[in-house]
């Protein structure tokens, strides 16, 4: 308790320096630009038109102006969302509250003039929950103002960066409504108790610099949440629930089964003493989320999810989510590149490995369950199949490299969720590899702890020289393997790497329809274009691929018919009548070419993947499937 109250003491009285210096005209001797810290305030008690005020307190300005930004992108998205599009009334003041000149530059960036003079900035945020018909911000990367109920704060979206102040402190007050508690892995720090009968307290927040800032989350709501500890975390879940359908106490044991089982599989790599769950559960309402998933964070995850569903379906939906998100503790957030590290929040450049950050993490959340024994084998190896089946359909013309480099832009953003799938694949492989060649001793856990222990979050590897460590800590095979595959852009056999494994990897083909198998249709309508189009999948079905149909082939007419996407679903009807035999035209536009292409009609089929043990498995493969999957 005496730590506490000195600490909140030095504080006091730190916040009362900078307070007074920003209340005087800086001279020379007193500017320390770098050292600073920015103080920022948000005011969740006195809302107005369901936005919150913002209010930012700065000196020390050299320069004769500056420019304020909210981000256009943030680390673990794949999409520009410009946060600066909630920003309204924008200000900036010198000491003596006069307003200074500002224009605003594009979406994200306000110029302010006779900056010298810069003093204090305000303005408002919009959230962006209930609005998301008009918007294309997922969800858990939004915002979230219910007033006196519930505040979702990626405190991106609220708190932006100045030119070169990016590596300044950071002091966050957020004046909040007395009954409502902040659910985050940050430390708080309240300046003084608050009297008897107020309406509203202040919790205080330090960061080191704006990229720690726009890496904490916090939600403010009625408290339910619930704490506990795994191996020397400490583990907060927090929910939100807007009829108290669900609760905290209900979640917890699953939570507390699955990263016990995370933490385990690990072993020793431990990147983080807290860890939060922060669990916005929505009423699906017009107003409200409706971008189910999560973002990750260092040692928090933003979750959002219907309330409506059971809560055995809750459960297994956070297991599947939060699994994934908790493993990004070692991957980009501890083991990352330069461009992650030293993130442009407006201009960004972007990795080629996100087959480490996103497909490593996707393998670890399928894998330490059939390791832990949470599942079972047959289960691990339909969800294998199930990677290599999903990742046929996106677009294999272009290397992982490549995609990953490019991925804010078609058409590799389209492509963007081959990461969780053929990211997958890659992780795979390269763990077969090395149990191959350490007979079982190592695998790519291995590697992550090596990589975790080379490098570190505060110390990111170069883009280019990544695949050079890797080989250091493994295998030539594996560097061998990265170069081929990801660098470059050749198909992998997926059989030859699990027959190393003592499996059966085939092909075999099923009936099918013509258009259609089972849930995967073969053809999507253009809202665009009004247009049919092919998908990926009609390159798997044995008819269409004969006829010569490639994956966005649009499709004009069959024979005489013309088919648009208001007569999309005649396909299905159509085709049902054709005889096998018969001829038949396909009428389609190809890169802007109108093409005739003519077939006869067959037994429709798709090519089926069945994955198996080998019952005549040499006992070195048995032994890699052992160390493998645990079993």
């Amino acid at each position: 308790m005496l730590k506490k109250i000195t600490l909140i003491r030095i504080l006091i009285f730190y916040i009362f320096i900078i307070y007074s210096f920003t209340g005087c005209k800086p001279t020379k001797s007193a500017i320390k630009v770098d050292t600073t810290p920015i103080i920022a305030s948000l005011d969740l008690v006195n809302i107005i038109d369901d936005k919150v005020k913002v209010e930012l307190k700065i000196n020390s300005i050299n320069s004769d102006t500056i420019s304020y930004y909210l981000p256009k992108i943030v680390p673990g998205t794949y999409q520009n969302n410009n946060y600066g599009k909630y920003i309204e009334d924008f200000k900036a003041f010198d000491n003596e509250g006069n307003e200074l000149s500002v224009k605003k530059r594009g979406d994200n960036r306000w110029k302010i003039n006779s900056a010298k003079q810069l003093s204090s900035i305000t303005y408002l945020v919009n959230d962006t929950f209930d609005t998301e018909n008009d918007h294309q911000i997922f969800s858990p990367t939004g915002t979230n103002i219910l007033q006196n109920k519930n505040f979702v704060l990626n405190l991106y979206a609220f708190v932006g960066y100045f030119d070169n102040k990016k590596e300044n402190k950071y002091n966050l007050f957020i004046k909040h409504p007395i009954d409502m508690e902040a659910s985050t892995s940050l430390s708080e720090y309240l300046p003084k108790e608050p009297q008897a009968g107020a309406l509203y307290d202040t919790d205080v927040f330090i960061f080191k610099r704006y990229a720690d800032l726009a890496d904490s989350p916090i939600m403010y709501s009625f408290p339910d949440k619930i704490t506990f500890n795994i191996n020397e975390i400490e583990v907060l879940l927090s929910v939100y629930s807007p009829t108290k359908l669900h609760r905290a106490a209900q979640l917890m044991p699953q939570m507390e089964r699955m990263i016990r089982a995370q933490k385990n599989f690990l072993g020793y790599i431990n990147t983080t003493k807290k860890y939060s769950v922060i669990l916005y559960l929505s009423s699906s309402k017009s107003d409200d989320a409706k971008g189910f998933g999560a973002l990750e964070h260092n040692t928090s995850t933003v979750v959002v999810l219907p309330e409506s569903i059971p809560l055995q379906k809750l459960n297994e939906s956070l297991t599947d989510v939060v699994s994934h998100e908790f493993f990004h503790i070692i991957t980009p957030l501890s083991i990352h590149s330069e461009e992650i590290h030293d993130f442009d929040y407006n201009n960004p450049k972007m990795s080629k490995h996100l087959w480490l950050y996103e497909g490593t993490v996707e393998y670890f959340s399928l894998l330490f369950q059939i390791n832990q024994a949470l599942i079972e084998k047959e289960e691990f190896f339909e969800r294998i199949l199930e990677k290599i089946n999903n990742s046929k359909n996106f677009d294999q013309s272009f290397s992982f490299a490549e995609m990953s480099k490019n991925i804010l832009q078609d058409p590799y953003l389209e492509n963007y969720g081959n990461v969780y799938e053929k990211g997958a694949l890659i992780s795979m492989c390269i763990d077969i590899i090395m149990r191959e060649k350490s007979k079982g001793v190592y695998g790519i856990v291995d590697l992550i702890k090596g990589l975790s222990g080379r490098f570190g979050n505060k110390s990111p590897f170069k883009d280019d020289e990544l695949i050079k460590v890797i080989e250091e800590l493994s295998y030539p095979e594996v560097a061998d393997f990265l170069k081929s595959h990801v660098i470059n852009n050749t198909p992998i056999d997926y059989g030859y790497y699990l027959k190393k494994a003592g499996l059966i990897y085939n092909t075999v083909e099923i009936p099918s329809e013509y258009f259609i198998h089972e849930q995967e249709p073969f053809i999507k309508g253009s809202e665009t274009t009004k247009k049919v189009v092919f998908t990926a999948g009609a390159e798997r079905n044995n008819f269409l691929k004969k006829v010569g149909i490639k994956r966005g082939d649009i499709l004009l007419s069959i024979d005489s018919k013309t088919y648009t996407i208001k007569n999309i679903y005649d396909l299905f009807s159509d085709s049902n009548k054709w005889n096998i035999g018969d001829d038949v035209v396909f009428t389609i536009e190809r890169d802007q070419n109108i093409l005739k292409l003519t077939s006869k009609v067959i037994p429709p089929a798709v090519e089926k993947i069945i994955l198996k043990q080998n019952p005549n498995a040499t006992e070195g493969q048995i032994a890699i499937l052992k160390s493998w999957i645990n079993d």
